[in-house]
């Protein structure tokens, strides 16, 4: 972490709650975070049709085999 990140992050812990409320709105404003939930499940059902496909359609889908095969993909 750097010094102005500190520096922050202790100016911000000297606010009150409203202030606080204030300045974490603007700054997620800054970010602009956007989560596109068709495309996250378009994926999960693309991993879950590779899995079948290796294991069988009677085979069961776990979340740990999600998992596994996402981070056997992540770039």
């Amino acid at each position: 972490m750097t010094v102005l990140e500190r520096e922050i992050i202790q100016k911000f812990r000297q606010l009150d709650t409203p202030a606080k409320k204030r300045v974490l709105e603007a700054l997620t404003g800054d970010l602009q975070l956007s989560f596109d939930y068709a495309e996250w499940w378009a994926e999960v059902e693309k991993v879950q049709a590779s899995i079948r496909s290796r294991l069988g359609d009677q085979a069961t889908v776990g979340a740990l085999a999600l998992l596994d095969e996402l981070r056997e993909e992540a770039p």
